[in-house]
């Protein structure tokens, strides 16, 4: 399996729990400085009209930082691939790969939330047998998966499907907002290997709050 980690050249606190270990690639995340300010994301990105204009570029910035890795596995056409954000912190072991979906992408991380985003975060009560880790099947008709802390793409066509069904949306919005409503087959991997150190938020700044293994916000 090949693992990315998107991180930015400010954040090399981040980097610092993978470093050491191979299995890990740096990704060089996108920042906003980085972008010219006529950059069209700027005005193309759907935002809340009272955002922190610091905020609003954040955003942009990290919807490019993942696209353009799904485009670099497009082009190379990498199988097996898990791409993880710099504040994906690793509980347990890494899943063997083998084992998960291979007919649409799996989410490792992140939490569940009301089908109508202004309602909050949702609680699933989902129950593998005792022991073990369950694999399920998103239920678009009861919650929505958000963050993109933690994905396993597993074949590069899938990849290409993601960004085919991000483009059909029009303006883009919020990377993890995008993805869950292209309604491709996604799952979850239960508990998450993967919870979010609390580092604080590059996009947020009042963010108190992470996922944990149960896909909850807390």
């Amino acid at each position: 399996m090949k693992i990315f980690v998107i991180n930015l050249d400010s954040a090399k606190d981040r980097w610092e729990q993978y470093k050491d270990d191979d299995r890990y690639t740096r990704w060089p995340a996108t920042h906003y400085d980085d972008l010219a300010v006529t950059h069209p994301i700027f005005d193309e990105m759907v935002s809340m009209w009272n955002i922190d204009p610091k905020e609003h570029r954040a955003k942009c910035a990290c919807y490019i930082s993942h696209t353009s890795l799904w485009k670099y596995i497009v082009k190379n056409k990498i199988d097996d691939v898990l791409i993880l954000e710099d504040d994906a912190e690793l509980v347990g072991e890494l899943p063997d790969s083998s084992k998960l979906p291979q007919d649409g992408f799996c989410y490792l991380g992140g939490f569940t939330s009301n089908i109508r985003l202004t309602q909050g975060p949702l609680k699933i009560n989902f129950q593998p047998p005792e022991g073990t880790s369950g694999i399920y099947e998103i239920d678009y008709s009861k919650y929505r998966m958000l963050m993109m802390l933690a994905i396993y793409i597993p074949k590069w066509e899938i990849a290409y499907k993601m960004l085919q069904a991000v483009e059909e949306r029009g303006r883009p919005r919020a990377i993890d907002t995008m993805v869950k409503d292209t309604h491709r087959k996604q799952y979850l991997l239960y508990p998450a290997p993967f919870i979010e150190k609390e580092y604080p938020s590059q996009i947020r700044k009042n963010k108190k709050k992470h996922s944990n293994q149960f896909y909850e916000w807390k």
